[in-house]
Formats: C-alpha cells, structure tokens, sequence
C-alpha cells in the first residue's frame, strides 16, 4: 500500500462523501472500519476532522479548477433559481452550461436578505463579473424563472 494509493483512496472517499450526500460521520462508522480491515488492510481511514478540513476542501478546489478549465474560452448561458428548504433557509443558486454541461458556480444562503429584484440583480452582476473574469467563459444570456418571491 503506497503512499499513492493511500491518496487516491482518501480523494474517492471525499468524492463519495460529497456525490452520495453522506454525512461526515460515517467515515467513523464502525462497520465502515470493520469493512476497511478486512478488505483493505493497510488503508488508514480518515476521521470526519480530516475530511472536513483537508480532503473535501482539497476535492473541491480540484473540481473547481477543472471546471474553470473546462469553460474557458467558451460561451456560457446563466440559470438563476431559488428555493426554501425545509430548515427555512433561503438558497439562491447560479449554474452555468457550457457546450451543454451544467456547471454550479455558486449557492448563497439568502435568508438574512430581503428578497426583491435589485438584491437579485446584485447577485447576478456579480455572478456575471465572476464566470467572465475569473471562469474565462463569457455569459451571453441568462435564464431565471418567474418566482413571486
């Protein structure tokens, strides 16, 4: 069990985690570890304190990059599009597509924000400025959709 193995190890448990919606707490699950010593001795499973500071962030910024390399030089259309959940928070989300791959370029928990058309908008510039200077993909039009809220 190489050092390498190790890491693509951890980098498909933080992928797992983030994909199946886990909660970080199974990483410690004793079955989840029962499993490890008999299938795979010699990997050392991370704790939730280390895929919560490390590898997830880690997964993450790796996604992201890809991503951003993925849009570059291309054009892109903006969805926008909000929701309650069930815990009362208000989320406004922002995707974009891209040679026909939608790509999630932010979540704001919004519920603090009155909900009106020029903090909308706000977002959207901002949204807007951010997929064309730091994405490198220019936004040539944006879809929302017609929410009272």
């Amino acid at each position: 069990w190489s050092k390498a193995l190790q890491q693509a190890f951890e980098k498909h448990l933080a992928r797992l985690t983030a994909s199946a919606n886990f909660l970080l707490s199974w990483v410690d699950n004793p079955e989840w570890h029962a499993f490890c010593h008999d299938f795979i001795p010699a990997a050392k499973v991370p704790s939730q304190y280390t895929m919560a500071r490390h590898l997830i962030p880690q997964a993450v910024s790796e996604l992201r990059t890809a991503v951003k390399q993925a849009v570059k030089g291309h054009e892109s259309t903006l969805q926008a599009d909000g929701w309650t959940g069930i815990n009362n928070h208000h989320l406004l989300a922002f995707m974009i597509t891209t040679q026909t791959k939608i790509h999630t370029v932010n979540v704001y928990d919004v519920s603090k924000e009155r909900k009106t058309a020029n903090k909308l908008l706000e977002k959207l510039e901002e949204v807007i400025k951010n997929v064309n200077d730091s994405w490198g993909s220019k936004v040539i039009a944006v879809v929302t959709d017609a929410s009272g809220e």
